[in-house]
């Protein structure tokens, strides 16, 4: 399957963590952000949960020279969630004491870790304000998150979600996905604390771009985050707009699963990648 790697290049910032941060310099200079998520999910052994925990401490050692804040995008299933929660919950805390500077984020995976990564996220958010969480506006639990983020003045990212999950948990249509998400958006943006709009849906976009018009929301109140190497174009839009654009910048030697695992679990992610090259590649952007 390594011939699959040329292609996975352009989403992945490399294999190892120095190909990494070479990117995130390149993309800072660019006048960008980063979240840096290093791939993988879902150990099976504490000694697998401690290497994942170690290669974001050495991340963090490592970018002690770059001289602006990182966001590290965490999934508690590599930190040994699965495994047991007090063993997740101490390397996450080793991760949040080396953070300093930087923000540590819980990355959301299936719904079945759901409950369990917004309680972590509550339990040690008062002794680590640094500390933020990723919502799925197609989960129909979200809404009630929103409200208890929005009360712990928790950082949220928000994102549509991209599992396959039944109609009892989460919305079916891409309708009622979308709406939902224009409903949460518009309340983190106006009482959230530093929330990140993540999505390249630009009719999304455009409609909250109008909103934080029209409620005169600060640009440096929120982020607008979008992934690597997906629709560089409508990144240099919201840039040049005056926006702040942080890139979700993955990188890891498990990115063959990681890729193959995505598209295999909902066919929307195959079209989604599809579409926004075709629309990057010809100009296509609705946004000007």
């Amino acid at each position: 399957m390594r011939i699959l790697y040329p292609f996975a290049q352009r989403f992945i910032a490399g294999e190892d963590r120095k190909t990494a941060l070479k990117n995130i310099q390149s993309i800072y200079k660019s006048g960008y952000l980063s979240t840096v998520d290093v791939l993988g999910e879902n150990v099976f052994t504490e000694a697998q949960a401690s290497d994942a925990r170690d290669e974001y401490l050495n991340l963090l050692k490592d970018s002690e020279t770059l001289h602006f804040p990182l966001d590290l995008s965490v999934k508690l299933t590599s930190l040994g969630l699965n495994i047991n929660y007090e063993i997740c919950k101490k390397n996450v805390e080793d991760i949040l004491n080396a953070a300093g500077q930087h923000t540590v984020r819980f990355d959301m995976e299936g719904s079945d870790c759901t409950e369990r990564t917004v309680n972590l996220c509550l339990e040690l958010h008062e002794p680590h304000n640094n500390l933020g969480l990723v919502l799925q506006s197609y989960l129909r639990r979200t809404e009630a998150d929103v409200d208890r983020v929005i009360q712990n003045q928790i950082s949220t990212r928000l994102c549509k979600g991209a599992y396959q999950e039944p109609a009892d948990i989460a919305f079916q249509s891409m309708t009622e996905v979308r709406e939902n998400f224009l409903k949460q958006a518009r309340r983190l943006l106006k009482e959230g604390y530093l929330p990140a709009i993540a999505t390249h849906d630009e009719v999304l976009i455009q409609t909250l771009l109008e909103f934080i018009k029209q409620e005169s929301i600060p640009p440096q109140s929120f982020y607008f985050e979008l992934l690597y190497g997906v629709r560089r174009d409508l990144q240099k839009i919201l840039l040049d707009k005056g926006y702040r654009v942080r890139i979700y910048v993955p990188y890891g030697k498990a990115w063959l699963p990681y890729t193959l695992r995505r598209l295999a679990e909902r066919k929307e992610n195959i079209l989604f990648v599809v579409k926004n090259l075709i629309r990057e590649t010809f100009g296509m952007s609705k946004i000007h």
